[in-house]
């Protein structure tokens, strides 16, 4: 005799659910996992898919298990063959494995309260020549950052003192910024939701906002972050300008092998390596090499690309960039390059530089007063004078850089 249609909703309601509940799982958590963001950056990218990803995916999920624990109890009740319903508990089990593992949240959690070496130890660690991030804070205070350290989580927050900031890192841009926080408010919840083009975006819980790295501002061009003086430098050559200087570093966890190695890929970061993870958004700009290492300077609509090997060349850069006088001054050794106003400190006009006989300092040809490479004066009439650094991206691959300002000048080059 055939079961009635009820009687046989009745025994494959378990089924139905278990499935059900494995498929609404899949959706809370896999959008925000790596490898599945390939598909759903831009999705990612904006305000609301970033707030999906953080939290409209935990009711869904709770939802989830709540409709496969039904389930489970109304197979074993009703008697109906386990397979299905089996399946789908595994199924629900390597979805919420997968999701917790990759997702965004546990991959790259914000460091919100760094620990600080001294350069002897850091320096005993990884030596010299470790790239690092040089950061001065709002009232000159500096501090690093070693950027291998940092590649992942991506942001590290420095919520000391009167002068609060963040510090953040792009393994595929190889860019870095770092940006002031409102003295005396609560550090912001930070989360990284995608990545556009090769460069970072992330998520400000408190002002539902996502933030594209190299705009500085938010996916829709409002909201200007107050952004820091930072420099990509070596260990060496900051702790010979910043000898006073803290270092953050942290512990190597397995996270960070396996996302250099399997998921960012360690090509990423090989400047010979034309190996992107992400496309551009047009085809590349062949007037430099893919991945060479360009200072990216932005002053109102005018964009323009220093290459690092010329200006370490130069050791001494003038420009005028959209009515600015700057300079870009370089260590000895080529590896601490900053951007500096040329306007006198006092307001009494405007520098000129040029390389001292001892070819490490600098000498203003107004006043022959004797300048470092961070802008400090050491002799003569301005003697402890201070040029204004100016925020640029330090070293980012010319290909982001590029694809993000199609405009952009190259210096050396005539358009």
């Amino acid at each position: 005799m055939n079961a009635s249609p009820r009687s046989a909703l009745h025994q494959s309601l378990p089924s139905l659910l278990a499935l059900a509940a494995t498929l609404l799982a899949a959706l809370a958590v896999l959008p925000g996992c790596l490898g599945v963001l390939k598909f759903t950056y831009r999705i990612a990218a904006t305000p609301a898919g970033a707030w999906f990803m953080y939290v409209g995916a935990i009711p869904i999920y709770i939802a989830a298990t709540i409709m496969l624990a039904v389930a489970l109890i109304l197979a074993r009740r009703s008697g109906v063959p386990w397979l299905v319903p089996g399946l789908a508990a595994a199924s629900y089990a390597g979805v919420s494995l997968f999701g917790f593992f990759m997702h965004t949240g546990f991959m790259f959690r914000p460091v919100a309260q760094p620990d600080y070496v001294t350069f002897d130890a850091a320096i005993a660690r990884f030596g010299p020549k470790e790239p690092v991030v040089g950061v001065l804070d709002s009232r000159g205070m500096p501090y690093a950052y070693v950027a291998r350290l940092a590649r992942r989580p991506h942001i590290v927050q420095q919520p000391e003192g009167h002068v609060p900031f963040m510090m953040s890192h792009c393994i595929h841009a190889n860019s870095s910024m770092a940006y002031a926080v409102e003295p005396g408010a609560p550090s912001p919840r930070i989360s990284i939701s995608s990545v556009i083009a090769n460069n970072l975006v992330f998520y400000d819980h408190g002002r539902h906002r996502t933030v594209q790295q190299i705009y500085n501002c938010a996916i829709d061009g409002r909201d200007q972050l107050p952004i820091l003086p930072s420099v990509t430098t070596t260990l060496a050559a900051w702790r010979s300008l910043y000898p006073d200087s803290r270092v953050w570093v942290r512990p190597v966890e397995w996270r960070d092998t396996f996302y250099v190695k399997f998921l960012a890929r360690g090509s990423v970061i090989d400047p010979s390596s034309p190996d992107l993870v992400y496309p551009l958004q047009r085809p590349a700009d062949l007037r430099l090499a893919l991945k060479s290492s360009v200072m990216g300077v932005q002053f109102g609509p005018t964009a323009r690309a220093y290459p690092a090997e010329a200006l370490a060349g130069a050791r001494v850069t003038e420009e005028e960039i959209d009515g600015q006088p700057v300079v870009f001054l370089a260590s000895e050794d080529g590896a601490f390059i900053q951007l500096l106003s040329r306007r006198r400190p006092d307001g009494q006009g405007v520098l000129r530089f040029k390389l001292a006989a001892d070819a490490r300092t600098f000498l203003d040809e107004e006043t022959n007063s004797t300048w470092d490479a961070a802008g400090r004066c050491h002799a003569g009439p301005l003697r402890g004078a201070q040029l204004a650094a100016i925020p640029h991206y330090s070293r980012i691959f010319w290909c982001v850089w590029a694809d993000f300002f199609p405009h952009t000048s190259v210096f050396g080059q005539n358009r």
